[in-house]
């Protein structure tokens, strides 16, 4: 008779809670202290986004008696992500919408600077440069932000999954 696997789901659930409360910890700490991302908090911050997913994955080869596949383990990653990413993606949005919309404003700047200086590089004709920097202006807004966040973890946790999951799979 074939071993039943535990269902993904809880453990999904709590450690991706835990993921998007660590993740929105950080944007709140940077924020609060005028911190600018550098290397060593994202080393940090990479490194605490791996153990969290590791050991996630690990409570479930423990508790399913020792066993894990390649799937099982991408599967925990990706809906680690996903909640995680969820709620970090709900708050981000709120942050850049309410908190700190002088950071969106800011950004737009810097984007229109950067596009004029295209703009007149390449010489664009008016509709195009209008086109161009409408474009741009889509970019930088709290929804467009917490999307790219939300597909970053997604993508981050997969990964980590991926090779958490071939570390630890068993053959």
């Amino acid at each position: 008779m074939q071993q039943e696997d535990l269902p993904v789901k809880p453990y999904a659930t709590n450690f991706g809670v835990i993921f998007g409360a660590y993740s929105i910890l950080i944007l709140v700490l940077l924020y609060a202290f005028s911190y600018q991302t550098n290397a060593g908090i994202s080393i940090m911050n990479f490194i605490i986004n791996v153990a969290i997913v590791w050991y996630a994955i690990h409570l479930y080869k423990i508790d399913n008696n020792g066993l894990l596949d390649l799937t099982t383990s991408i599967k925990l990653g990706l809906a680690i992500g996903v909640i995680g990413g969820l709620l970090y993606a709900a708050y981000t949005y709120i942050h850049y919408e309410f908190i700190q919309p002088e950071y969106i404003a800011e950004i737009k700047s810097s984007m229109k600077a950067e596009m004029e200086k295209e703009i007149q590089r390449q010489q664009m004709s008016e509709g195009d440069a209008e086109m161009t920097k409408g474009l741009s202006s889509v970019f930088a807004s709290p929804f467009v932000l917490a999307t790219l966040g939300l597909l970053s973890i997604i993508f981050k946790t997969f990964l980590i999954g991926l090779i958490v999951g071939l570390i630890k799979r068993n053959n």
